[in-house]
């Protein structure tokens, strides 16, 4: 009998709508991959990797979730609503239902803490549109009222299945402030809804909104320019659990010594909430006429200063997006995925994964209080 299924369809939906971001993400080994680690000191936060697999797959779908137990603690599940299942008249289907229970159980089997991330808005579109709606809804927004039933249903589903340590409700939501601004209105009530939603039925559920670091402050390469938006985290007050970001620097700076020193910290003007990192990553080769290359020493410089970042500003988490570089990231716009992974696409390790492996390896003791409620 199989312990996880996921249909093919809903995988590789789910994986070009993760993939489709606004971000991407191979110097010999330094050291030996079967050769243990130390463990030195105590870590406080948990660091997770997403469940994007190298190859699309069953079995190499649960190698995620074993990569992750082995060398983390936390997965990142990260995909679009089924929006047809939970509409009003809808039926969730036998694949969602023995999606979830297979998801949990290889979670619990790798001793991982849950991270669900709801995906909803369309990021091959530059996150304009929400992604994934049935034909009849197509175009429709978050005042449209299917909509809005839907993802309510859709979080609550979640929430109460999935008993997620944490989740995200929306994912880089203010790229979609940049195309629909009045729409946007329309979002930031329907999250006070859905959070409401989520604490009734699990209550030590951290939820948040999650926020494109970059896109903030006007510094991708194909965005608009515009003055930073810091003030978009006040929209989602006093329901928000955490601060959190996804930042691909690579897509901004040319080298990671050319991030600004304070460029993570400078968050704490503008928040009072603890500060997560709900998905990074930095490429480690070439990628797209010349966006977001790197090479495999500048992605391990991240790497070791985003974890003294980790533990300077007391993070509760951070989340590598993903941990092999994806085989079938070859086309546009999926190739700007090519060299995010730790893993080489062959197996071999690439330096940024001996550093990781080796923070990984840090026995985790968990903050007295890491939580915040709204």
């Amino acid at each position: 009998m199989k312990v996880f299924a996921l249909p093919g369809k809903a995988l590789a939906a789910w994986l070009l709508l993760s993939l489709a971001l606004a971000a991407c993400g191979g110097g010999g080994p330094e050291g030996d991959a079967d050769k243990p680690l130390s463990a030195g000191p105590v870590r406080d936060f948990h660091m997770g990797i997403s469940s994007l697999p190298p190859e699309l797959s069953e079995e190499r779908y649960e190698e995620v979730f074993t990569l992750a137990g082995e060398f983390g603690d936390l997965i990142l599940i990260q995909r679009t609503p089924p929006w047809e299942e939970f509409l009003p008249d809808g039926t969730i289907s036998d694949d969602t239902i023995r999606t979830t229970e297979a998801e949990r159980t290889l979670a619990e089997r790798n001793g991982l803490a849950l991270f669900l991330a709801i995906d909803l808005t369309d990021g091959a579109k530059g996150r304009s549109r929400l992604a994934a709606l049935p034909d009849d809804l197509m175009g429709s927004g978050f005042e449209d009222a299917d909509v809005r039933a839907a993802f309510l249903s859709y979080t609550k589903y979640v929430a109460l299945n999935y008993q997620p340590d944490y989740l995200a409700l929306g994912v880089e939501m203010n790229m979609y402030y940049q195309h629909e601004p009045e729409d946007f209105d329309s979002f930031v009530s329907l999250y006070f809804e859905a959070y409401d939603a989520v604490k009734e039925v699990s209550q030590d559920t951290l939820v948040f909104s999650t926020f494109q670091m970059e896109e903030l402050q006007s510094l991708l390469p194909t965005g608009e320019i515009h003055p930073p938006q810091w003030h978009l985290f006040r929209r989602f007050e006093p329901k928000l659990d955490l601060l959190a970001i996804s930042t691909y620097p690579s897509f901004a700076f040319e080298t990671p010594e050319d991030i600004p020193a304070d460029y993570y910290e400078q968050l704490r003007r503008y928040t009072d909430r603890p500060i997560v990192i709900a998905e990074m990553g930095y490429s480690s080769g070439p990628c797209r006429q010349g966006i977001n290359d790197g090479t495999e020493r500048e992605q391990k410089n991240f790497l070791r200063n985003i974890l003294l970042r980790a533990e300077a500003m007391e993070m509760p988490f951070l989340v590598w997006f993903a941990g092999w570089d994806p085989a079938f990231a070859t086309d546009p716009p999926l190739d700007l995925f090519q060299h995010i992974g730790l893993i080489r696409p062959d197996g071999s390790k690439k330096p940024s994964w001996f550093l990781w492996a080796q923070a990984a390896r840090r026995p985790l003791a968990e903050p007295e209080d890491s939580r915040a409620g709204g």
